[in-house]
């Protein structure tokens, strides 16, 4: 039977994710090779194009980060328009959901390497550290997929709460196996857990930033801990991410003139991913949101670097990915880690350390000249902090997770407005469609408690 998963998973390497009943309909050719080397299980942790490297869009749609155009919103199957719109109902009878496939494909690549590794013999010490080696970045990718659907999928984490319901955790490639919803506590602790092996075995940065590493490990647990609201355990894990590595690129420096502002694997990059490709992604009517740019002093050079004129008079569309391309980034790269410094070091009251993590930032953002933010305190730097968050991670995917956990703080609460056709859509805080529903064809086949929206 596990020789039958490693064949699906091998098959599923070589094909573009379609949906789960295309791939699990889909017979493997005879000449396929069964993954049962070393090198087979890299190649499978290796499938950058087949979504190990892929992040959900349906945050980033629901955000307000961004403003779609009347020619877009024309266009926009059902699906988008709903989470636009914040609508209740996302899905028409049956619809699957690429923002849930690919995050649990990546899980079921992890598991297969992660079921073939423990039948498998080393022949030698050097096999075994390499095996030691591939199953924690078995298990970094297997948390990331974990988190990308937990993080969409389920209830904006409540630390008061012990009765919420997280998601299927997946430990096995056995695609027959049902899985019921975790508790939202055992949905966090295994995909922690599954992080904190990475930070004890995987080396300190990889040469290949597709690849897990320590590096890489510290700075998703300082970003989990930061949506735990574990303000101390994002405080110790930016740190150490940040010893092994804290390069800011200075955009006084750069100079380009090429559609987009920076390269791919730049040095801020720690872990690369992209988010998948969508209608939205490539049209030029997906604005950035006014009120956004507004923020924006003048002398901000990420005006510049992320943002170009529009063929629409007075709209900017993004060009700062730290993809190097039109693809928008969902990884996790140095600035977001010395943010997520900033704002926990201010929650456990080191006021000084957090107002120096924003000014580190702000020196390689602003033009020369910059002397630094100083004699802020309290309320007024945090919220610097939380705009800071919103300026600099611009399009990352980041900003909609943010605004689910600011639900939980009256200060930093946020009333969400769209309009369209002399109509008014509105999300306030707290408001149950922060929690997408999970899709049909996931019920039919496996059924779950659904979310209430």
């Amino acid at each position: 039977m596990k020789k039958c998963y490693l064949i699906i998973a091998w098959a599923f390497a070589g094909m573009t994710l379609q949906s789960c009943t295309e791939f699990l309909d889909a017979k493997p050719k005879q000449n396929l090779v069964i993954p049962s080397t070393l090198d087979d299980y890299q190649g499978l942790l290796d499938a950058e194009q087949r979504g190990m490297n892929s992040f959900p869009v349906n945050g980033m749609i629901s955000s307000d980060d961004l403003f779609f155009g009347n020619g877009l919103l024309q266009r926009l199957p059902f699906t988008m328009t709903a989470l636009y719109f914040w609508e209740k109902e996302l899905y028409i009878a049956d619809e699957e959901d690429v923002n849930w496939i690919i995050p649990y494909g990546k899980v079921f690549y992890a598991n297969v390497v992660l079921d073939g590794l423990a039948d498998y013999e080393p022949a030698n010490g050097a096999e075994r550290q390499r095996m030691e080696e591939l199953a924690a970045s078995a298990r970094f990718f297997r948390a990331m997929g974990h988190y990308e659907v937990l993080m969409h999928f389920a209830e904006p984490y409540d630390p008061d709460r012990m009765d919420q319901l997280g998601i299927p955790i997946r430990l096995t490639s056995d695609i027959n196996q049902k899985v019921k919803r975790s508790t939202m506590l055992e949905s966090f602790s295994q995909l922690i857990a599954d992080l904190e092996a990475g930070t004890q075995v995987l080396e300190e940065k990889s040469d290949i930033p597709t690849r897990p590493s320590k590096w890489a490990a510290h700075a998703m647990l300082s970003r989990v801990y930061l949506n735990m609201h574990r303000y101390d355990l994002a405080y110790e894990h930016s740190k150490k991410a940040l010893e092994i590595g804290n390069e800011l690129m200075d955009y006084k420096t750069i100079e380009t003139d090429l559609p987009y502002s920076f390269e791919v694997f730049n040095p801020e990059v720690i872990h690369h991913q992209q988010q998948y490709t969508t209608t939205v992604t490539l049209s030029a009517d997906n604005f950035v949101n006014p009120e956004l740019v507004s923020l924006y002093d003048s002398a901000d050079l990420r005006l510049k670097f992320f943002f170009e004129p529009s063929g629409t008079e007075d709209r900017l569309n993004f060009r700062g990915n730290y993809t190097g391309d039109f693809y928008f980034f969902g990884g996790i790269a140095t600035d977001e880690v010395v943010l997520n410094l900033a704002e926990s070091a201010f929650r456990l009251g080191e006021e000084d350390e957090a107002l120096e993590a924003v000014n580190y930032l702000l020196e390689h953002r602003m033009e020369a000249g910059f002397e630094g933010l100083s004699g802020l305190s309290g309320n007024n730097l945090l919220l610097r902090i939380v705009e800071e968050r919103r300026k600099e991670l611009v399009f990352r995917t980041v900003r909609w997770l943010d605004l689910k956990r600011y639900n939980f703080y009256p200060e930093l609460q946020v009333t969400l407005s769209r309009n369209y056709n002399d109509q008014e859509s509105i999300l306030p805080p707290g408001d149950t469609r922060y929690t997408f529903l999970i899709p049909p064809a996931e019920m039919n086949l496996n059924p779950l408690v659904q979310n209430v929206r």
